[in-house]
This record gives structure tokens, sequence and C-alpha cells, in this order.
């Protein structure tokens, strides 16, 4: 029984509208082409037409659909949908005062939840679905909102975006902003949120594609920074604070912030139990990263337009940063250091090369020291203490009791072994009559006497061209007595 009420009540209904249809083509002057359900008579028919037909429905026994003597091709189901439409056609309300206030001209809406769309006056093409979807909005038009309280705060703001519950804007005038997710909000225009404060992990099984095509592109320069840019930035480790990011987010209208909050407070205990622990899970975890108004700094100071920070426009809402966009100066700093290694490479290998020279002549010279080494140490094994001057035996000049000689010094020459030039130093007393400076060979024969007429600290160079390479003794001598005796090498 109930399945041939069913079938004859479908095909009342279609037989009702197509009837409609058909008398809204006779010529009638204030045609509406209309369907409406639930009007204050309880029929579904046009409002142009006075004759009730055969089948009646009540919604509430109330008003449920309006339309003016231009409207046209409008569909209305629900308590007060499409109440005070004067103009607008190709809409659709369905839903308590779905499209309430449609009283200039907005067209090509549809309107599906309780006072979605409710402010329209003149806005076009929207779609919105859900509890008070897009209900401040009067004149924007191509926006959708999908979700309770989705797009709520948008009055005039065009080809926005919003899915989920009270997924909204910033501010009642941006465009092109997309918020998808429960809470998420869209502080500029042309910008994309997901999720909101509380979300914890963003991913897929792919990693995000940007769009990078040459053919797009024009005014190509080289001239990204590498080190100069890396070296300024200060990574670190933080907390985030949900709070302060929260007042970021407010609005400039006062309104729109108390709606919000008001949104919030009337939660339910276990939602706000949900929501604040979720939050607090959030707040736990630590991060490693930038401060965004850091890298803006360390960007400016190399004159570097850096497309990796998000600035917020005209100075409100939050920062944020695009960390892959750090992947080129990171390359640049990867291929300077990569050219710095290069060179390096080729100075260290120049540097090797020359040790390497250095050593061999070091070894060379070695022998040459070594072997006059020996011939001194067996000179001085078979040969006693000998007067350099004379050739004959006498005590050390140690034994020598005069208090002036022990005053008197000789030092090393230096450099030693040298090939080219040679200093020696000595000290000689005021009370010297006579100072020289003897320099003997091996066998004793003395080779060079200098007579040295400065006293006190004093010095004499020695030029190796004066004499062949090898081994040399020097001594100085006072007043007929030698005061010591030192060895020096000269090398070619």
């Amino acid at each position: 029984m109930k399945k041939i009420f069913s079938t004859f009540f479908i095909f009342v209904f279609i037989a009702n509208v197509s009837a409609q249809l058909e008398v809204n083509s006779s010529g009638d002057t204030q045609v509406s082409k209309s369907i409406l359900l639930g009007s204050s008579t309880g029929f579904l028919g046009t409002t142009s037409s006075s004759t009730p037909f055969p089948l009646t429905f009540k919604v509430n026994n109330v008003l449920a659909g309006f339309t003016g003597s231009s409207g046209n091709s409008n569909v209305s189901f629900g308590y007060q949908s499409l109440n005070n439409s004067l103009k607008g056609s190709a809409n659709v309300a369905v839903g308590f005062q779905a499209l309430y206030t449609n009283t200039i001209d907005g067209h090509c809406n549809t309107a599906t939840g309780w006072q979605a769309l409710f402010s329209n006056t003149d806005g076009n093409f929207n779609t919105a679905t859900g509890f008070f979807a897009l209900a401040a909005n009067t004149e924007g038009w191509h926006n959708t909102a999908i979700g309770d309280y989705a797009l709520s705060s948008n009055s005039i703001g065009c080809n926005n975006t919003a899915i989920g519950h009270q997924a909204n804007v910033f501010s009642n005038a941006l465009s092109n902003a997309t918020a998808i997710g429960s809470g998420a909000t869209v502080t500029a225009s042309h910008q994309v949120r997901i999720g909101n404060g509380s979300v914890s992990s963003i991913g897929g099984n792919v990693a995000w594609t940007n769009l990078s095509d040459g053919r797009t592109k024009r005014n190509i320069l080289t001239n990204v920074p590498g080190l100069a840019f890396i070296n300024r930035l200060q990574p670190i480790t933080y907390n985030l604070n949900l709070d302060a990011l929260d007042e970021l987010q407010k609005s400039d209208d006062p309104k729109i912030n108390h709606f919000r909050d008001s949104l919030r407070m009337a939660r339910s205990s276990k939602q706000k139990e949900i929501d604040a622990q979720a939050k607090a899970n959030k707040e736990k975890i630590v991060y490693s990263g930038f401060i965004a108004q850091d890298v803006e700094t360390a960007a400016q100071s190399v004159g570097y337009d850096f497309s990796g920070v998000d600035a917020p426009e005209n100075g409100k809402g939050a920062y944020g940063l695009r960390y892959a966009e750090f992947v080129v100066p990171l390359v640049k700093a990867v291929q300077e250091l990569s050219e710095q290694n290069v060179v390096k490479d080729v100075v260290i290998a120049s540097l090797q090369e020359q040790a390497n020279e250095f050593i061999e002549t070091l070894k060379v010279q070695q022998g040459i020291i070594n072997e006059l080494k020996q011939k001194v140490e067996k000179l001085e094994e078979n040969t006693p203490a000998v007067n350099l001057r004379s050739g004959t035996e006498e005590n050390s000049v140690m034994d020598l009791p005069d208090a002036v000689v022990a005053q008197c010094k000789l030092y090393q020459n230096t450099p030693n072994p040298f090939n080219q030039n040679t200093q020696i130093r000595f000290y000689i007393p005021e009370s010297v009559n006579v100072a020289q400076l003897c320099i003997y060979n091996l066998q004793g024969t003395q080779i060079k006497q200098i007579l040295i007429a400065q006293r006190g600290e004093s010095s004499q160079w020695i030029s190796g061209s004066e004499l062949s390479a090898g081994m040399y003794l020097y001594a100085l001598i006072v007043d007929g007595k030698e005061v010591d005796t030192k060895r020096m090498i000269l090398t070619k």
C-alpha cells in the first residue's frame, strides 16, 4: 500500500510541476517560472498563478518562498527561504531563511542550510552549504562555502572557498582566499590555509610539486646569494604559543571577532575539552627552524629579495616561512664552498710540491751538516784545546782569571746554516782595548780577521760570498785573550 501511495505521490508531484510550467507559458504578464513549497496557502505552484493545484503541502503553514514580479527560475524549499527576493533569478534556496534577503538582483546562487546566504542582496554565483554558511554575504560573488559557519564573515569578498566547520576569512572583503579544515582561517587575499593551530602534521605520499617551467619565467638572473645569506641565518628550537597566534589572526572588524568568540563559547564542554587537549599537545612539540623576521632581516642585509618569507599584508596577521625556498640559497652556498675547495686544493698541491722540494734540500743540507759534524767531532777527539791564533795548547778561557774577559759575550750567528749573509752578535765592555773577530777553517787556519771598534752590544755581518761552502769556527779575542768560539755553516 505504501509503495502504491509513494508512486502516486511522485506522479502527482511531477504532473503538478509540469502543469505549472505549462500555465506559466500561457502568456501571463507576471510569469515567474518558480517552484515554491510551503506557501501560506499550502500549495505547490507559482506566485503568478491564482489557481491552486490539486495536491497540497504545508511547511509549518508559513510563507516559504516569495518572488517578485520580475524574478524567475527560482526554486525555494523551506521556512522563509527566498523570502524577500525581488528581481533575483535562477536561485535555489533550501532551508530555514536560506537566501532570506535577496532583495536586489542576486542570481545564480545556491543556498542549502539554515540561514545560508541569509544576507545576500546582490551577490551572484555563490554556493553555500551548511548552517549559517556565507550568512553575511551581501554583494560577494563566486564564493563557495561548505560547512557550518563556513565563510560566515565574508560580505563583499569574491572567489573565496571555505570547506569545514568555521573555515573562514580574516575580513569581509578578501578575494581568492581558500580555507580548508575545521577552524582554518585565511588572513589575506590570494592565500591558502589548511587546518587550524592544533594540526600537528600535514602530508601525503608524494612531495608537493611547484610549477617551474622555463617557458613561463622571465627576467632570469643568477644573482642568488649563497654563504653571504646562509651565514646570517640563526637556526633555533622553539615551542608554539597558540594564544599569541590566535591574537595575530583576529580580524580588524570587532563584530567578526565577537561572533567568532561567541561560537567558541557555545561549544559543548566535551568539544572544549578536546580542543584544549589538542592545543596543549601542540604546544609541547619542540620545533626546529627560523624566526621569519630574522630571515627577512638577513635577506635585506645582503640585498636579497627572498621569496621564502611570507610577510603579512600591512603588518596584519602572522609571519610565515616557505622552507622549500631555502633550498636555492643552500645549493648556491654549496656551490661556492665547492669552488673554494677547488682553489684550496690547487694551492695545497702547489705548497705540497714546494714542501717536497724543500724537504729534499734539507735532506741534502742535513747530510752536509752531519758530515761536517763528524769531522769536527773527530778533530776535537784528536786535538787538545788549541789557541786558534797561535796553534799552541792553553787553558780554556773559563780558566782565565781576568774579570773583563768574563764579561765578554759571543752569540751564535743567525741564520745558521746560511747561504748568503749571517749576523754575529757580541758584547764587549768599554774597558777592552783591542777586540777582534777571527774566522777559522776546521784545520785551524785563520781565514779572516775583523777589528771591532764598537763596545757594548754590537754585531758583525759576514757575507757568504767571501767564503766557500763548509763549516767554520769563529772566535772573539779581546786584548789577546780568546773569549769564546762558535761554529757556523755556509751552504751554497
